[in-house]
């Protein structure tokens, strides 16, 4: 089982609600977007074919591991 990876300081600066993708290592956000698709879109145009999607909570207090 892999060990949880909290990902939320490389999230401080995504607006809450959007998409995020994240490189395969997930050390670096690819890019972020309002919709999913644009999300994935972007990462894609950016060389990044299989990232890691995750949605920002629109709370501030919540953390995310991966």
């Amino acid at each position: 089982m892999l060990a949880a990876k909290d990902v939320s300081k490389l999230l401080a600066d995504v607006p809450k609600g959007a998409w995020v993708a994240l490189s395969k290592g997930e050390d670096k956000v690819v890019a972020y977007a309002a919709e999913l698709q644009d999300a994935i879109q972007k990462a894609q145009e950016a060389g990044e074919n299989n990232p890691i999607v995750i949605r920002v909570p629109e709370t501030a207090d919540t953390t995310l591991f991966l």
